[in-house]
């Protein structure tokens, strides 16, 4: 019997602007007849209003399918009538209406993140296949710096927020502290506070850094501070749930003539970095750039610079660093026995962060104070004024240009409360929030005699992903293992003492793909195309999926 196959570009001029099987169905009474045998092709498909009228019993007569697994049952179904003579092979690129909530996705590392451009850094190479409008609960090690409010401090916050607490505030600024007895008009609560903090330090620090405020109290006993562990988002500071003991630090930013003093003490040792950084005035951080300076080349210039010191004195050193743009980072170091370390406070902290054109940044937190401004009675948006959001972004986004995202978190009520994510898009006119229900596209592949969902993704290892592998197995494939991390290619000559079997390629698509795609569902698939070494370097594929809970090949 004759196949007949029908490309893409066939299919592109062929079934544009008309239904797809017309000249199928008038060539054919069924798929018996001579010469035909079922057809393998590649289309794509919008639901209608009259398709989800098919399934208005599963849907509860609404235009959107609840969730992906429903999709994924009433689809195949639809296909198969829709399209009833092809087969293995064929393709359909399905869009449909999907209630899809944003949800958090949870990742944790050991790894110390000081602010968002590390945060940015770890997560681009350690979930590259976040979309745009993922949003993670990352929980991570950050270094802290410290800061304690003077009588000034509080003078400056007694007028800032004299309009809004006028006993508070006054009392604040005339005995520079914060009372904390909350039978008294003079009280200040903890989002009084932290009010306080952002009217005082806010763009004081770079976004993402952890700082240990101490400031002065009266309670009527024997407290006389306290101290609160914040972090700036970049519009504010949010308060963590973890304590740290302040530690006192010197401040001291690198100024043009320190960056010539590094590159000039440094030329031998390190000459295109260095003389790059007594260029530019900056370091760059990109480690596929010949100027690269890592952690502890920046160390080692920080050495350079900075003046003895006693034993025990903390500095936190704000410098300027390239990674495509320029931005600063801080280093917190310890004097030791001579010389600068990196300071060993450190503390584990959950946090927030939400993936925006191509970067990682903190969503906007709404706030007490914010929901207080918008009248409300309670702490939280509803059905009937989730609209304010949008508003409300125009005065937070002034200057906002056509295509711009604003990633948002906020408190929800329907019955109960809840803390929702989404994002806003501008269109050069006005802000929209977008809806739980979205337009989405989903794969349809027709397999084994049935269409079912075909979720592969395309991934090509990246150097990070080798050198995770390389680590993980260093001590159970020790040749191998060291082979791979330093050639970048898993040798499959199997002769070779360092020979990677498909056996070992699989423990190696476990350890990555856990650590690259934890939340990966049920049923999803790779695949992963990686460089090999058979005598000369290749490309190989092998595609896995996930199966109770494993990756397996997918035979």
């Amino acid at each position: 019997m004759k196949k007949i196959i029908y490309c893409l570009a066939i299919l592109g001029t062929t079934f544009m602007g008309c239904e797809p099987n017309e000249d199928i169905y008038n060539n054919l009474d069924s798929v018996d007849n001579p010469g035909f045998d079922y057809i393998q092709a590649v289309e794509t498909y919008v639901f209608t209003s009259e398709d989800y009228e098919l399934f208005e019993t599963e849907l509860n007569e609404e235009e959107f399918f609840e969730t992906q697994a429903q999709a994924d049952q009433l689809i195949p179904g639809f296909l198969a009538d829709k399209y009833p003579v092809w087969g293995e092979g064929s393709l359909v690129n399905v869009t449909y209406n999907l209630f899809d909530e944003t949800t958090l996705e949870v990742l944790s590392t050991t790894e110390t993140l000081s602010n968002i451009n590390q945060v940015d850094g770890y997560l681009a190479s350690n979930y590259e296949t976040a979309e745009n409008g993922t949003f993670v609960e990352l929980t991570y090690n950050a270094d802290v710096l410290s800061y304690e409010l003077s009588e000034g401090d509080f003078e400056k916050i007694g007028n800032a927020l004299s309009s809004s607490y006028p006993e508070a505030a006054s009392s604040a600024a005339n005995y520079s502290n914060f009372d904390r007895r909350s039978d008294r008009a003079a009280y200040w609560s903890d989002g009084m506070i932290l009010e306080g903090i952002n009217e005082l330090l806010s763009g004081e620090y770079s976004a993402g850094q952890v700082v240990v405020v101490t400031f002065a109290i009266y309670d009527g006993g024997t407290n006389f501070s306290e101290s609160f562990t914040v972090q700036y988002t970049g519009s504010g500071f949010s308060k963590l749930d973890v304590e740290v003991s302040a530690v006192t630090a010197t401040e001291y930013t690198l100024g043009s003539s320190d960056y010539d003093t590094i590159g000039d003490a440094l030329a031998a040792s390190y000459p295109d970095p260095a003389d790059n950084a007594s260029s530019y005035g900056s370091f760059d951080v990109r480690d596929t750039s010949d100027n690269y300076w890592s952690d502890a080349m920046i160390l080692e210039g920080l050495n350079v610079i900075l003046p003895a010191a006693t034993e025990g004195d903390i500095y936190a050193v704000t410098y300027k660093t390239y990674n495509g743009s320029v931005g600063t980072q801080t280093m917190t170091l310890l004097y030791t026995d001579g010389a600068y370390i990196a300071n060993a406070t450190i503390v584990e902290i959950t946090t927030v962060v939400a993936k925006n054109d191509g970067d990682w940044e903190f969503p906007y937190v709404f706030t007490a104070k914010d929901y207080d401004a918008f009248g409300f009675n309670y702490p939280n948006f509803g059905s009937s004024s989730i609209y304010i959001i949008d508003i409300f972004l125009e005065g937070l986004y002034p200057f906002a240009k056509q295509g711009d995202v604003a990633m948002v978190q906020y408190d929800y009520y329907a019955g109960s409360a809840s803390t929702k994510y989404g994002h806003s898009i501008f269109d050069g006119d006005k802000w929209t929030l977008t809806p739980d229900v979205i337009e989405t596209s989903f794969q349809y592949g027709f397999e084994d005699g049935a269409w079912l969902p075909d979720n592969t993704i395309k991934y090509m290892l990246l150097d990070a992903d080798v050198d995770l592998i390389s680590s993980a197995f260093i001590d159970i494939y020790p040749g191998p293992a060291d082979n791979v991390g330093y050639f970048g290619s898993f040798d499959r000559r199997s002769g070779s003492s360092n020979f990677w079997s498909d056996e070992m390629l699989l423990e190696a698509a476990n350890v990555l793909l856990d650590a690259r795609d934890p939340s990966a569902a049920e049923g999803q698939k790779y695949a992963l195309n990686f460089v090999v070494y058979t005598g000369s370097t290749v490309i190989e594929s092998k595609t896995v999926i996930k199966t109770g809970g494993v990756w397996l090949y997918k035979e």
